[in-house]
């Protein structure tokens, strides 16, 4: 099932369903699942993504960062580069995302403070991706066939969304592992084609992880989120939040597969 990060891709590079939509009144959540995850080839973007990350006391973190993404044969290249603050300038990390789920994604970190890049294991994928909200394993969109479905709500209202509410569980051990996540739920926009709201229960620490993504604009005549919210919650109480807005937004840019490499990534900024 899309996790937290792969949903946020999913809408910032959200792009016209290779099949048109299920009908509104769908009651097969896989075929909505795979709908949403179903994505034109060949497609590319580039965007400016501004994090801030407040803790439980509301001390607020800030990164500025750029994201690159061009979809290929085989699945979606991602490149994304740190600009602020300082300390992290230059700081990069790739991913190559494979649209056959019986290949394990590539990640990659690089940080200047070490001066080289570091391959993200499976075993480290649940792990927080620079400090957020997010992990690793939220970079990637996930395998539809990974998943079983529960349709939890046939028509739910998400501030004026009317959306489809589905329950997804991990299959086996292994990717359960690996994402973080014991189980999600996920609303659905019915005209969007886009999870306006997820609900993630992270496996470890009894933690609740919410996803809720807003200010949906069309770019190009496509549905784009500009603001995506995180928080992770325990027993009630917010640990931490991740705040998410987009800006520069081009889709169709000119990028190249040479700009996904690990010499693209360690050249940095």
């Amino acid at each position: 099932m899309p996790s937290a990060f792969s949903l946020l891709f999913a809408a910032l590079l959200a792009l016209p369903a290779v099949a048109g939509p299920p009908p509104p009144d769908s009651q097969d959540p896989r075929a909505i699942v795979e709908a949403m995850e179903s994505r034109d080839t060949g497609s590319s973007s580039t965007l400016k993504l501004g994090i801030t990350i407040a803790d439980a006391a509301g001390r607020e973190r800030t990164r500025q960062v750029q994201v690159s993404s061009m979809e290929f044969d085989a699945g979606t290249r991602q490149l994304i580069l740190f600009e602020k603050p300082a300390d992290l300038r230059n700081a990069g990390f790739l991913s190559i995302d494979y649209t056959d789920g019986a290949k394990a994604d590539d990640q990659w970190l690089y940080l200047p403070s070490l001066g080289r890049t570091t391959r993200i294991a499976s075993a480290d994928k649940s792990g927080s991706f620079m400090g957020t909200d997010l992990t690793y394993a939220d970079m990637t969109r996930k395998d539809p066939d990974a998943y079983t479905y529960e349709m939890l709500g046939q028509s739910v209202d998400v501030n004026g969304e009317d959306c489809w509410h589905i329950k997804a569980t991990p299959r086996t051990a292994k990717e359960q592992a690996e994402t973080g996540y014991h189980h999600s739920e996920l609303w659905v926009s019915k005209d969007k084609l886009i999870a306006v709201r997820v609900k993630a229960y992270v496996n470890e620490g009894k933690r609740i992880k919410y996803t809720q993504l807003s200010n949906f604009k069309q770019i190009d005549g496509v549905w784009v989120a500009h603001k995506v919210v995180v928080r992770t919650q325990k027993q009630g109480k917010t640990e931490s939040v991740s705040t998410l807005v987009t800006s520069d937004m081009v889709i169709n840019a000119a990028v190249k597969p040479s700009d996904f490499t690990e010499q693209r990534l360690e050249r940095g900024l």
